[in-house]
């Protein structure tokens, strides 16, 4: 399933975000959007879902304006778990994934045993199926985030997209959320597009890295080739030394002692 956006133009709250951008996603790959807090990331996620209009420019899905479509072919075929999601109170966890399918329900079509084997199969991807009958707010942050991504899983689409799929969880829930969205795309084929906050990890985890500066793209591709210590100077304001992370190859970012700009 391919994703990209042509020319895109969006606003939020009167204020232009995204200027013009073009991107494209690879499929059936992990991309990840990095950059400073307001440099629009979050707001072109939230667009590429379909969440929020642009003003101009399109955003293409399999080769379609996603505005073309309706609410729900659109959710048949890409799932958005945005950053902060809240649960209805006293929600058991399997209620709240079953809500996953609600783009498959409408007058016509009632519950069914696909539905039933959808919810089963998220449960069980996700580790979550033990704690299927107990209420989302009794479990830990990593518990909650797991069935959010079962949620996800349960609309069956081959596109997720995550805002900030690891904000409030401490670090060994980070990396065990990521285990599991790496996981996704590498067992089951997923096109996961995902916020980190993290350079490290997003490094890590991507296969496709997006910075993205003032509302545009400022460089993308593989982390290896474009996470250098210009990108996190210019994107972030910051001054560092990038090395060879010495058991993942990666890119490790190694920020210096008072690095920000004076005029940051």
């Amino acid at each position: 399933m391919s994703l990209s956006t042509h020319k895109l133009n969006v606003s939020y709250t009167q204020q232009q975000v995204i200027h013009s951008l073009d991107l494209k996603l690879p499929a059936a790959k992990v991309s990840v959007l990095i950059g400073s807090n307001g440099c629009g990331k979050s707001t072109l996620l939230r667009a590429m879902a379909r969440l929020l209009r642009p003003q101009s420019g399109t955003v293409i899905l399999d080769g379609m304006d996603i505005h073309a479509s309706s609410t729900a072919q659109v959710a048949r075929r890409l799932a958005i778990l945005p950053q902060i999601p809240v649960a209805p109170e006293g929600i058991s966890v399997r209620q709240l994934v079953s809500l996953g399918r609600f783009p498959y329900q409408s007058w016509l079509r009632q519950w069914s045993a696909e539905d039933e084997r959808q919810v089963d199969e998220a449960l069980r991807l996700t580790g979550t199926d033990a704690l299927q009958h107990r209420p989302v707010d009794a479990l830990s942050g990593g518990q909650r985030q797991r069935v959010w991504i079962a949620m996800t899983l349960a609309q069956a689409t081959d596109t997720l997209l995550l805002d900030e799929p690891t904000t409030y969880l401490d670090l060994a829930h980070q990396v065990e959320v990521l285990e599991l969205l790496r996981d996704l795309n590498q067992t089951h084929g997923k096109t996961i597009v995902m916020v980190l906050h993290d350079l490290n990890l997003a490094s890590r985890y991507a296969d496709h890295l997006v910075a993205v500066h003032d509302g545009r793209v400022y460089a993308q591709g593989a982390p290896g080739d474009i996470m250098t210590e210009a990108l996190v100077n210019k994107v972030f304001n910051l001054q560092c030394r990038i090395i060879e992370d010495p058991f993942f190859r990666s890119p490790l970012c190694i920020p210096f002692p008072g690095a920000l700009h004076a005029d940051a």
